[in-house]
């Protein structure tokens, strides 16, 4: 009997250890919106995976591999941006790596290399300008089954901007992602 608790009890305390672990494969992120412009608003929420919401909507997210990710964006940009409208990029791969970036919104393409890999990555932007507009989209995804990653632990944590041609701040805020 006592044999049966002592191994009971190492189990429990293997499968306290192991669980997190075995629920952290997917997708983790949080984020924090640092500045808005007064004519702009943003909501994303998701259906579940999340444990807070703020203004901005759900936050303190975690996606398995093999979910179902699922629920609605709403954006109002309140003006154009115009040509030399900008977004640019300040992250620190697994906190050790840089990554900045600075790429037209609109216009041109944003052309970067991926760090370490020295991948170049070259994506056309919509033309100039992007318009005003007021949407409410609902959104429904399946995560791959799998991680693409096979196993390889990546973070990145930073900031993100977004500007209009005049310099003024659109969008601002930081984000850290782990995928696993």
């Amino acid at each position: 009997l006592q044999r049966n608790s002592y191994l009971h009890m190492k189990f429990a305390i293997l499968a306290l250890v192991a669980l997190p672990s075995a629920l952290s494969d997917g997708i983790t992120f949080s984020r924090t919106i640092t500045s808005i412009s007064d004519d702009s608003s943003l909501s994303v929420k998701f259906n579940a995976g999340c444990s807070s919401t703020d203004d901005y909507g759900s936050n303190d997210c975690s996606f398995a591999w093999g979910d179902e990710v699922s629920g609605s964006a709403d954006l109002v940009l309140g003006h154009d941006l115009d040509e030399g409208s900008t977004f640019s990029v300040d992250m620190k791969v697994d906190g050790l790596i840089p990554f900045k970036m600075s790429c037209p919104l609109c216009g041109a393409n944003c052309t970067t290399t991926v760090p370490i890999v020295n991948q170049p990555v070259d994506v056309p932007m919509p033309p100039c300008p992007v318009s005003a507009v007021d949407i409410s989209q609902p959104f429904d995804a399946m995560l791959p089954a799998d991680s693409p990653l096979k196993g390889v632990k990546v973070s990145a944590k930073g900031s993100l901007e977004f500007k209009d041609a005049a310099g003024d701040t659109v969008l601002a805020g930081t984000v850290d992602v782990t995928v696993e």
